[in-house]
């Protein structure tokens, strides 16, 4: 990708509902498995514009990392990350250096995802945390997820199968986007056999409000112990087992 698309893609992230809300969504449930306190050693896996440093670094020095050598350009020019490094998801060659790992939208993307989840738990120093989300369900797969260069959409059953094998005890899992979960279903159902776009649903100003609204009610229901039995995404919170 280009910069001019990394700018593209950051806007995008700070003005669409999805982004917003899943933010909201990751911060809250963090914060519950993890109180920020300033003090933690963090890696972001796949860490594009940059966006996620701005919360991530209440919990302490944040390392990013990405394969592209466009986005870490990116997030340079942005003054995202304590330290930027090019490098390989797969295998991050790295030993018990960091108290938090999070991949967020990553794991679809690797062929190998069971190595890649083997080589962060590689990276995380005993008894600390990863933190990931991915989309949900492979029935949902559509020219959405070609475009993206996905290999896969997972089901909670296999997401915590993976985790375990690759050594993570499993403190928190749930679909999350329930209330819009109907709606992407639809769309998923309908556009079926289309051709391949990157394009989210158009969306007006008043209905972001209102999605993100909804994602900040989501936020409150995880946060207080619930689950929800379904959703476009999923996010799980894994322990190293040592």
């Amino acid at each position: 990708m280009e910069l001019s698309e990394y700018r593209q893609m950051h806007e995008q992230e700070q003005t669409y509902w999805w982004h917003i809300g899943r933010r909201e969504i990751l911060r809250r449930v963090l914060a519950k498995w993890l109180p920020p306190d300033g003090d933690k050693q963090i890696l972001d896996i796949g860490c594009g514009t940059g966006i996620n440093y701005k919360w991530l670094k209440e919990w302490g020095k944040v390392t990013g990392v990405d394969s592209s050598q466009e986005a870490l350009n990116y997030c340079l020019g942005q003054h995202a990350y304590d330290t930027l490094s090019r490098v390989n998801g797969i295998n991050l060659g790295l030993t018990s250096q960091f108290d938090l790992v999070v991949a967020f939208d990553v794991l679809e993307h690797i062929e190998s995802d069971e190595t890649a989840l083997q080589s962060w738990w590689q990276a995380i120093k005993p008894d600390g945390q990863l933190m990931i989300t991915v989309p949900a369900y492979q029935w949902l797969w559509s020219a959405h997820d070609q475009a993206l260069h996905h290999y896969r959409r997972y089901s909670v059953g296999e997401l915590k199968a993976k985790l375990r094998k690759a050594g993570f005890a499993i403190q928190f899992i749930s679909p999350f986007f329930w209330f819009t979960f109907p709606v992407v279903v639809l769309v998923r159902w309908f556009t079926k056999g289309t051709k391949p776009k990157t394009s989210y649903i158009s969306t007006t100003s008043r209905m972001d409000k209102s999605l993100i609204n909804f994602s900040r009610i989501e936020a409150d229901y995880l946060v207080s112990g619930g689950h929800f039995p379904w959703g476009s995404s999923i996010l799980v919170i894994g322990k190293k087992h040592v």
